[in-house]
């Protein structure tokens, strides 16, 4: 009778903290829409410089700025997966400071080949491959 009585227990206090948890995933997804996102690191390296890439999430959208240029587009989760869809660009040109475009460019890049996201205190890292990432925090 004992052991019916503390495996009743055990199943009830399993059910409370599963209910409780949530879903880390879908709590990490609503995290990601609101802030302004900061890049601090491409690569473990940091930005350039003078640049100050952005992004932010709200309804599917995407937008931000890329380093010289304005971008924007859709983007879907899935867990902790994300992608992002077709974007679309300013077209300025900018010469300083030096290697902008390039930085611009592979950021643009390396969204375009995002596999999955983790939020960590703030800190918001997309990853592409496993020594590819980009580093934001929020602003």
């Amino acid at each position: 009778m004992k052991s019916l009585r503390t495996a009743i227990i055990i199943y009830i206090l399993a059910i409370l903290l599963t209910a409780c948890g949530g879903n880390p995933s879908a709590d990490q997804g609503a995290q990601l829409e609101g802030p302004t996102w900061v890049l601090t690191a491409i690569n473990k390296s940091a930005p350039i410089e003078g640049t100050a890439p952005t992004i932010e999430f709200a309804d599917g959208q995407v937008s931000g700025n890329a380093s010289c240029n304005s971008f924007g587009g859709s983007y879907e989760l899935d867990g902790d997966s994300i992608s992002f869809g077709a974007m679309f660009m300013t077209e300025m040109y900018c010469m300083d400071p030096e290697g902008a475009m390039d930085q611009e460019m592979l950021y643009l890049e390396m969204l375009g080949k995002a596999k999955s996201f983790e939020i960590s205190e703030g800190i918001l890292t997309i990853i592409i491959e496993a020594q590819q990432t980009l580093t934001f925090e929020q602003q």
